[in-house]
């Protein structure tokens, strides 16, 4: 008789085999659905992080743009040399003040393209920790669901 209550005992603490599948199917359905939710969002977040890359090559592309625009055209050395005969002093403060005009441009191209990618990556880093949040909620989520079925019973 001590056989039949030592196996009835142990037969007592593992559950059946039908609730083993069905917990198991319960645990890899939470892992799907935690999997499914993690590579949308980072899938989302670097399709947004491509779309960013665009419109920043875009922003830079303008900014050159009007950059060259803004610069003036040189004159043909014919103009050049007749200028320089005429005044040659009115000609070296002329290209003096065009060598000082286009430095300055190339630093104010210089900083808008920095403003640009500042902004580029400010956007970034806001999706990122949107993402990052979405993620860790979702896996938090996936371990309290994971917990419910394997607990429940313990």
């Amino acid at each position: 008789m001590s056989t039949t209550t030592k196996s009835q005992s142990q037969a007592t603490q593992f559950p059946p085999l039908s609730e083993i599948g069905a917990r198991a199917l319960d645990a890899v359905s939470a892992l799907a659905e935690v999997n499914q939710r993690v590579f949308g969002q980072l899938i989302e977040l670097s399709s947004s992080a491509a779309s960013d890359r665009l419109r920043t090559m875009g922003e830079l592309g303008t900014a050159a743009v009007e950059a060259a625009r803004t610069t003036l055209a040189p004159a043909s050395p014919r103009e050049m040399f007749e200028e320089f005969r005429q005044d040659p002093l009115a000609w070296y403060r002329k290209s003096f003040l065009s060598a000082m005009d286009n430095t300055q441009r190339v630093f104010k191209l210089m900083e808008t393209n920095a403003q640009i990618v500042s902004r580029n990556a400010e956007r970034f880093q806001a999706a990122a920790t949107q993402t990052g949040k979405e993620i860790e909620q979702a896996v938090s989520a996936c371990a309290s669901r994971l917990r419910e079925i394997y607990g429940a019973r313990a």
